[in-house]
């Protein structure tokens, strides 16, 4: 088992080993507490853009759904006459200064994510570890007038107009502690300052209930697997349906969505066997199966394009997020309400 697992089952399960780290949470909580009280008063320099500026965020460790919501937001801003840009970290990514992501850019520049937020968002993208310095390289070569920080909750150099939190369904916010004998970056009151709150899920849980907070719900959906060079579909009937054995494999940060999203497919566990990878994975020939069906994340899917694989039953779950009415009717108005605010300073 690895490390990230160990601590993954400590925060989110049974097991309560990290309480060895106990001692050190007032530190965590005084220099976390302090990094947001110098941001709230405006003492360390934020950038502040000339546009708005959105960032989708959360307030733990591991995958919560910040992609998908990602490209559900450049989707709706467009439909609504925006311009959107998207910066990002760009987790793996070999770059020295502020780069932009391009569909054919190399996953090993620019990294797994970026490069398929380039692809499925078809909207301007810089990746660069300093969002604020993204922002303003965006700013200065293209004409977007609105920007969307993929992760970044924590980065306090970078002003933002509108923030939105994506919790997970199943995990919530785990045992509620701070890092390392938590998950957290910032404490769960954090959650009550942020604009909204969104899990990616159909009905609220247990995790959720708890929080008893306004939570918007936002499913995932998908028409069809796609094969990894992009030549073929195949549809879900057809991929679950006949009995076929299928390697699951994925390098991400909570695997387990991933696993339920396949389920309701309609994959059935006996016909599955699962080898999971840390996050962000730098996937190579050997790990992945050289016969037999193959099925991984469209993340994964970005970096295994690349390989020379013998294996051409290889397929990827591409999966969009569905905005609720309400979600999207208090977003705009909130953008709506905010521009107003601005056209009058």
């Amino acid at each position: 088992m690895s490390v990230e697992s160990w601590f993954t089952q400590a925060w989110y399960g049974k097991s309560c080993w990290t309480k060895i780290f106990q001692p050190l949470q007032p530190l965590v909580k005084t220099l976390v507490m302090k990094k947001r009280k110098a941001f709230l008063q405006g003492s360390n320099g934020a950038y502040k853009a000339p546009v708005p500026v959105i960032v989708v965020g959360n307030i733990s460790v591991g995958g919560t759904g910040k992609s998908p919501m990602v490209v559900a937001l450049c989707q709706l801003l467009s439909e609504h006459g925006y311009r959107p840009g998207i910066v990002s970290r760009g987790h793996g990514a070999k770059v020295s200064s502020p780069t932009h992501v391009y569909p054919h850019s190399s996953v090993l520049a620019v990294g797994d994510e970026p490069l398929m937020l380039a692809r499925r968002a078809a909207c301007p993208m810089v990746v660069f570890p300093k969002r604020d310095e993204a922002v303003k390289h965006l700013l200065a070569t293209t004409d977007i007038n609105i920007v969307i920080s993929d992760d970044g909750m924590q980065h306090y150099q970078l002003d933002r107009d509108i923030e939105i939190a994506m919790l997970d369904a199943k995990r919530g916010v785990g045992n509620g502690q701070l890092l390392p004998v938590g998950p957290l970056r910032e404490p769960v009151e954090r959650l009550n300052e942020v604009d909204f709150v969104v899990s990616i899920a159909d009905t609220m849980t247990e995790a959720l209930n708890k929080l008893a907070l306004p939570i918007s719900l936002a499913p995932l959906v998908s028409n069809a697997m796609v094969s990894l060079d992009n030549a073929r579909q195949m549809h879900f009937s057809e991929a679950f349906g006949r009995g076929i054995k299928w390697h699951v494999m994925a390098g991400i940060g909570n695997p387990a969505r991933f696993v339920e999203t396949l389920e309701q497919l309609g994959l059935s566990p006996q016909n599955a066997s699962y080898r999971w990878f840390s996050d962000h994975h730098d996937f190579n020939v050997d790990d992945v199966p050289s016969d037999g069906a193959v099925i991984m994340t469209e993340k994964d899917a970005v970096k295994c394009q690349s390989l020379a694989l013998n294996n051409t039953n290889v397929w990827y779950l591409p999966v969009s997020l569905v905005l609720s009415e309400s979600f999207q009717q208090a977003f705009i108005k909130t953008l709506t309400l905010l521009n107003t605010d601005n056209s009058h300073e």
